[in-house]
């Protein structure tokens, strides 16, 4: 089936005149076969029903009112007028009648028209078809006289019309789904003029699929769920107060049951009573079939279409977006209109819907308006940028060729060059009109923005995660105000190189080649602070610059800028040093400070400041030196004692080390004992204790261990000496090193014990010497008797 109709005549026939054959009510004609198939369903809704109690009072049958319906079932459109005819055409019986129906698979058959609006067409017929074969029918609007003036005219004129339009419109949007339409009157003309208004304001495809039929003389056995009722057949079904399910319309009282005005009824048929109703309906129909699910939406787009109506704001969207994305013949139709209603002035809308109008001039739907459409949009980027929302720095898609030249760049250059040079333009802000710049092309130069340039750098700075290169016209020249604002904040000093070092370090170290002293310093000072691999780090630096010693100084103050190097950093650092390497005394500071001053000292800290002294990698002030001097008088002389000098330097060596500081003297102790205790002859060490009286208890007590393995007659004198001398009026100093005395002068060899006796002659003197003898007198018994049992000797114990 095409753009036409199919027919189909029911009545009653003589046999061969039907498409049955036989006599009785059949189908009489059709257009073609292709009708056959909608032959049931014709023959199941759309016939003409006699009132049986009419044809048993045997009415005249000019009293029967015709009858009107329409279905949608099955794939098939079927609207059918019927009229009654009276007796049987073979015979004497009433119930004679005629349905013509057309028929259509196509909905565009109907061409834009509501079924009801068919209604006393010039192709409806109420005599048989000759030969079996009904002609088919096309509908043109033209020729049909129900038109949405006529519907308008016709609810003004009734009593409570309005309201009975609201209402009728609003059951016809649930017809079917919730409850059943259900008319109530006398004359069908009028019934169908209210189906006619109520449909119009309906969306077409809901008005094709709306069943109706009228009449209908059992409502609860008919599917439409539009029926009329004629008041002689009325029942309860018929009252508007019924609880059947019906939404009843009384046209004999203007009544009808109480209906719930939906938004769709509330909005149509105001504007179909208030303004032009042809209006009312294309609009109605535009919104319909536009594909946009929001009603409300719809609607604006409907009006903007039909009536060149202003969409209000949020629904400007939808309207625009539908440019786009509409059905294409929709768009053909309305599309130049809608496009010149947003581009007349293009600067009243939001930057959304300007955004998808501008995508519209993309696609070259706004012919010489594309261009004032996009500065609109370019502006309210401004706006959002200015004002802290949303911006992008995607450019938008090209427009046709010949919508924008050079004349629109300077335009564009010139409005985003006035917002970045605004008085008190926040550092956020001109940031994000940068992006602004890069959507739209124009070449905005960021250090020739005066004040704006120094907030931008000063915003910018704050944070690496602010930048956005990609996203900026002249990245590299913005990224250098970054790195002079980050340099400025360096030369403060204080807390800011870390501070700097810790936001910044990654994106520095990135470009370290090409950075100022200062920020290197920053990155690197951090770097070793906060690395997890400290020495892994110090060693890859400094390998890079071991052969450069001016590289190599600079590398290693950089990085200890931040944090004071460990011992073992600053030994890998003078290890490695190249020569020439300049002085360090900063990065060294850790070690000499405390080795120059008054506080206690360590053996590594002396040798590290002399060896940095010798590399040159530290300039020692006047306590250093002193320090370091007195130092090798002291390691010189604790050297030369290890190195069994002449008897006549000994006394000089230990009046050297009893002038030395103390606090060396505290770091060397360990050295200085095992030299006091190497002497091979007896030398009073009371000048080095005198100075030094810390010596003494960790003396004693190696004194008293080594007499229990050594030989050495030099010991065993200098314990004598120390029991009888210093150690007097100390008893538990002095009972110590008696017993390990006593115990050398047990198990001694008695060359060693006789070397002895003539050092304590030589030396002590003569009652030192009778003092000494006594007691080895007085030990002669154990020491017999330790030979005894230990006849070849061998005393330790």
């Amino acid at each position: 089936m095409d753009r036409r109709f199919e027919t189909l005549v029911y009545t009653d026939c003589r046999p061969g005149e039907g498409l049955g054959g036989g006599a009785g009510l059949q189908f009489q004609a059709r257009s073609s076969d292709a009708a056959t198939p909608a032959q049931t369903l014709v023959k199941d809704r759309l016939l003409y029903e006699p009132p049986a109690r009419w044809m048993a009072d045997r009415r005249p049958a000019g009293e029967y009112p015709p009858s009107f319906g329409h279905l949608c079932a099955s794939g098939y459109l079927a609207t059918a007028a019927g009229v009654y005819l009276g007796r049987e055409a073979n015979g004497v019986r009433e119930g004679n009648q005629l349905t013509h129906a057309i028929v259509t698979t196509g909905p565009e058959a109907y061409r834009g028209l509501r079924p009801a609006q068919l209604y006393g067409a010039g192709f409806w017929t109420t005599t048989p078809a000759p030969g079996c074969r009904s002609a088919p029918v096309t509908v043109s609007p033209e020729d049909v006289p129900y038109t949405p003036a006529r519907a308008r005219t016709f609810v003004l004129a009734r009593p409570n019309g309005a309201a009975m339009l609201f209402a009728l419109v609003s059951a016809l949007e649930r017809a079917g789904t919730d409850g059943r339409v259900l008319f109530l009157g006398d004359d069908v003309g009028d019934i169908v003029e209210w189906l006619v208004a109520g449909t119009l304001l309906v969306p077409r495809q809901r008005a094709l699929e709306l069943g109706f039929k009228i009449y209908s003389n059992d409502p609860a056995r008919s599917p439409a769920p539009v029926v009329a009722v004629h008041p002689d057949f009325a029942g309860p079904a018929t009252r508007v107060d019924n609880q059947l399910g019906y939404l009843v319309f009384d046209l004999t009282t203007h009544r009808h049951s109480p209906v719930a005005v939906t938004a769709g009824a509330d909005r149509w048929v105001r504007l179909f009573l208030d303004g032009d109703p042809r209006d009312a309906v294309d609009a109605l129909d535009v919104a319909s079939e536009s594909g946009i699910d929001d009603g409300a939406a719809a609607a604006a787009l409907g009006l903007a279409a039909i009536l060149h109506a202003e969409p209000p704001p949020e629904h400007a969207e939808a309207v625009v977006g539908w440019l786009r994305q509409g059905p294409p013949r929709l768009r053909d139709a309305y599309g130049a209109d809608l496009t010149d209603l947003f581009a007349e002035m293009p600067e009243r809308w939001s930057r959304e819907v300007l955004r998808l109008l501008d995508e519209v001039g993309s696609d070259g739907l706004l012919p010489g308006k594309a261009a004032e459409v996009r500065i609109a949009l370019l502006i309210k980027d401004i706006e959002e940028a200015v004002t802290g929302g949303p911006v992008t720095s995607e450019p938008p898609a090209p427009l046709p060729d010949g919508e924008w030249g050079p004349d629109r760049d300077d335009q564009a250059l010139a409005l985003i060059l006035e917002a970045l040079r605004a008085p008190g333009r926040s550092g956020p802000a001109i940031e994000a009109l940068l992006r602004v710049a890069h959507r739209y092309r124009a070449d905005v130069h960021p250090a020739r923005l005066g004040d704006a340039s120094a907030e931008l750098a000063r915003h910018l700075s704050r944070d690496p995660r602010l930048l956005r290169p990609t996203e900026w016209p002249h990245a590299a020249e913005t990224e250098e105000l970054v790195i002079g604002a980050l340099r400025a904040r360096a030369a403060r000093g204080g807390a800011e190189p870390a501070l700097i070092g810790d936001v910044w370090g990654d994106w520095l170290l990135r470009r370290r080649p090409r950075l100022p002293r200062e920020l290197r310093a920053a990155a690197l000072g951090a770097a070793i602070r906060e690395g997890d691999d400290r020495s892994g780090l110090l060693r890859d630096e400094l390998s890079a610059v071991l052969h450069d010693p001016d590289r190599y100084a600079r590398r290693v103050t950089d990085l200890f800028s931040q944090t004071p190097p460990r011992p073992d950093e600053m030994l890998l650092i003078a290890e490695n040093a190249p020569p020439g390497t300049p002085p360090l005394d900063r990065v060294f500071r850790p070690v000499t400070e405390p080795v120059a001053g008054p506080g206690p000292v360590t053996v590594r800290q002396l040798k590290l400041c002399h060896d940095l002294c010798h590399r040159g990698l530290i300039q020692p002030d006047r306590a250093l030196e002193v320090t370091l001097a007195a130092d090798e008088i002291l390691t010189g002389a604790v050297a030369r004692l290890l190195g069994d000098p002449p008897d006549d330097r000994v006394t000089g060596l230990l009046t050297d080390i009893a002038d030395a500081p103390p606090r060396l003297v505290r770091a060397r102790t360990a050295r200085i004992l095992a030299a006091l205790l190497d002497l091979p002859v007896f030398r009073t060490g009371d000048k080095v204790f005198d100075r030094h009286p810390d010596l003494l208890d960790p003396y004693l007590d190696e004194l008293a261990t080594t007499l229990r393995t050594s030989t050495r007659a030099a010991l065993a004198v200098m314990a004598f000496q120390l029991e009888g001398n210093r150690l007097r009026d100390d008893k538990t100093r002095k009972e110590a090193v008696g017993k390990a005395l006593d115990h050398w002068l047990t198990w001694a060899p008695d060359r060693n014990l006789a070397q002895a006796a003539r050092q304590v002659a030589d030396v002590l003197g003569r009652k030192w010497a009778e003092a000494w003898d006594n007691r080895v007198d007085r030990l002669a018994g154990r020491r017999k008797r330790y030979r005894i049992t230990h006849p070849f000797g061998g005393g330790r114990s």
